[in-house]
This record gives C-alpha cells, structure tokens and sequence, in this order.
C-alpha cells in the first residue's frame, strides 16, 4: 500500500525519542510542517536523503506570543529567504489558535494574513493550524482566497469551515483523533469530503490514535488512522490507501 501522512513534525517526534526513520521508510510520501522562524535549517538537514518528505516552513501563530508586531514585516523577508534557500515546497503551518492565548486574536489575523498573501506571491500551497477559531478562518481564507489553496491540517469537524475549504479549493486532512471514541461527529464529516480532497495525516508527535492513544506519536502510527477512516467509508484500507495517496501526488 502506499500510504502518506500530509502532516508532521520530525523534530518534535525525535524529542520524544522516537524513530522517524523508520516512520519515513513506512511512507510514500510525507509533509514535515514548519512552526517557526527558525527551525528549518535543521529540519531541512534531517530530512537529506528523503526525497519523498517534503518541507514547509511558517510561522505558526503561536508566533504572536513571541514576536512583537512591528517586527513582523522583516520576519516575512526573513521567512521568504528561508524558504527560498532550503526549497520548501509548502508555506505552513499557518492560522489561528484561540484555545490558548498566543497574543491577540487581532495579532494572530494578522500574522496568519500576511502569510497567505506571501504564499500567494510565492505561488505556494499553505497548512492552516485552526484551533477554536473557524469562524475567524473561514472568513481570512474567503478575503484572502489562496491562489494555490492548501489544506485544513486536522480538521476538527466544523462544517462551516469545511464548506470555506471547499468552496476555496483547500484539501481537507484528518488525524489521530478521528480514531477517539467520543468523535462521532468528526467521523460524520469524512463521509461530507469529497474523495479527491481526502487527506490522512498524524500531527506526530501529536494526537496519538487508538489504540496507542497516551503515548507520543510518530507517522508510522497513521495506519490506524487509516483503519479507522476506511471503516467508516466503508471501503477496503487497500482503496482507500490508493486514493490518498492519489490525493496526496496531485497535491505535492
């Protein structure tokens, strides 16, 4: 099977002492997400000799905790080097947060608008982080309207976030906790997405599925997630594995 994991963080899984080599042998193809500023020249260095893994870079917006916002225009030309020099294929992980206090919400759109327009510029496909926020990032996708679209990395089941996406051209991705008992609706709103904007992917080393949910994640452990979605499409992991992975090439 060839199966694809559109979101990760190589980094982080190897704090948690994890083995992302052996994860990496596992895939087919892979994206390494970008958080901040900084963090993708050794991203980019783990990643050597993995042609199959590719790298974004952004500024997530936990970012709007630690940069002040008139330091942001040269952060964008520092951000627009970085990504010309070490070849990153996506612009992300990008968006709003509101579950936890990262600035201010109105520091956070601005951030997060900067970057679509960058991407844009660049002609890059984005990541968008969406946490208590659907609202508010529904309507920046709407205003801004990605050239290259991009995807919703870990969906958390709002349809009105979903019906933006769509409308705009994004992909939709789901992780880990599509396998949580108590997602039923989550679970509801993959049977919604069109099978061409279908997208896996793990967050490792977040949002760890069942059964292994409690420990830290890495992307081989995506399979679960496919078991999960395949049953709930009714369809063989064998099917389903071709046609994200068909999504995923298209989207690279």
């Amino acid at each position: 099977m060839h199966i694809t994991d559109s979101h990760f963080h190589t980094e982080m899984v190897i704090e948690r002492g994890l083995d992302y080599k052996a994860s990496f042998s596992m895939l087919s193809g892979g994206i390494d997400a970008g958080c901040t500023l900084d963090d993708i020249e050794n991203r980019s260095k783990l990643l050597e000799g993995y042609d199959h893994i590719h790298l974004a870079a952004a500024m997530g917006p936990w970012c709007a905790s630690d940069m002040a916002p008139q330091d942001l225009p040269s952060a964008l030309s520092r951000l627009e080097e970085k990504i010309q020099t070490y070849h990153a294929r996506f612009l992300g992980e990008i968006g709003l947060d509101y579950y936890w206090n990262y600035g201010t919400p109105e520091y956070q759109k601005e951030l997060f608008q900067s970057q679509m327009l960058l991407a844009n510029r660049l002609g890059l496909r984005i990541l968008v982080h969406c946490r208590d926020a659907a609202r508010d990032v529904s309507n920046l996708i709407k205003s801004i309207r990605p050239a290259k679209a991009g995807v919703i990395h870990c969906f958390d089941g709002s349809e009105e976030l979903l019906t933006t996406a769509l409308d705009c051209g994004f992909w939709i991705s789901f992780a880990g906790n599509l396998t949580y008992k108590s997602n039923d609706n989550l679970r509801q709103m993959l049977k919604k997405v069109p099978k061409d904007k279908l997208l896996l992917e793990t967050d490792a080393p977040y949002l760890t599925p069942v059964p292994l949910r409690g420990k830290p994640n890495c992307p081989a452990n995506i399979i679960h997630t496919y078991e999960c979605a395949a049953q709930v499409l009714e369809i063989s992991v064998q099917q389903l594995s071709e046609q994200v992975f068909e999504n995923f090439t298209y989207f690279v």
